[in-house]
């Protein structure tokens, strides 16, 4: 239960005052098994409010307001790291630039123009959902997908450098943990698709999907830079939204 909360904690804005952290990453790694379940808990809230809003609003407003409440209530804490990936894998060549340019605290043109694309790629699918269940479906499952896609790519990767959140993160993250994880999505998985069965082929494509696209990225970002970082793994959890609902629409 004290991971569970920690997970919850460390991913969302939800005020739990009593959770604390150690020193070192170790606590963060092994609540790292419930971020599946903590992006499921996050996506009941954007679930509840697609639905009640889409009783008043048409389809594009409420997918835009979905989007504004899931930045809020993570702090838009794997937006920066999109942003800040894009700029020192795209933006750059040299492994040492790619470092200066994720450190930079201004936002360069690859961050600005993935972040952009992204969320109008996220947006223009979830405005395409039809149906009253289609849309909260999705996003109820999004935040699964990809905080699953970060355990995943941390998993099998090293850290690219010897600082920050991220190296202590990594450095603690090992298998048994991903499975716990992926043991935790795949229960959740098989409750909604007992209830929904007509949903669950889209739900674990697309959560097969954002594995995928996480372990895509991990294996550039190795080649590049020699591990990753935890900006690269918000990158993993955006992108691994991205990819959730691409497969979700394809499927439906």
């Amino acid at each position: 239960m004290k991971s569970y909360l920690r997970a919850l904690s460390f991913l969302t804005i939800i005020p739990l005052p009593h959770v604390q952290f150690g020193p070192g990453g170790k606590e963060l790694a092994n609540s790292a098994a419930f971020f599946p379940l903590a992006g499921v808990t996050l996506g009941l809230f954007l679930a509840g409010a697609a639905w009640l809003l889409s009783l008043i609003f048409p389809a594009g407003p409420v997918a835009v307001m979905a989007l504004i409440l899931s930045f809020f209530l993570t702090r838009g804490l794997h937006f920066d790291g999109l942003a800040d990936t894009a700029d020192g894998l795209i933006g750059t060549t040299d492994r040492e630039k790619a470092f200066k340019a994720m450190e930079d605290s201004a936002i360069g043109v690859m961050g600005a123009a993935s972040i952009f694309f992204v969320y109008l790629f996220k947006y223009a699918l979830l405005a395409g959902f039809e149906g009253l269940f289609i849309m909260p479906a999705a996003l109820l499952f999004m935040p699964l997908a990809g905080r699953w896609a970060v355990v995943y790519a941390g998993t099998w990767s090293a850290p690219a450098r010897n600082r920050g959140l991220g190296d202590l993160f990594l450095r603690e993250l090992r298998w048994p943990i991903f499975l716990k994880a992926s043991i935790g999505a795949v229960i959740v998985i098989g409750f909604f698709s007992w209830w929904q069965i007509n949903l669950a082929a889209a739900v674990l494509s697309g959560c097969i999907l954002a594995l995928v696209c996480a372990q895509g990225l991990a294996f550039y970002a190795r080649r590049r830079l020699g591990g990753l970082t935890g900006d690269i793994l918000g990158a993993s959890s955006e992108l691994g939204e991205l990819l959730f609902l691409i497969g979700f629409y394809l499927v439906l």
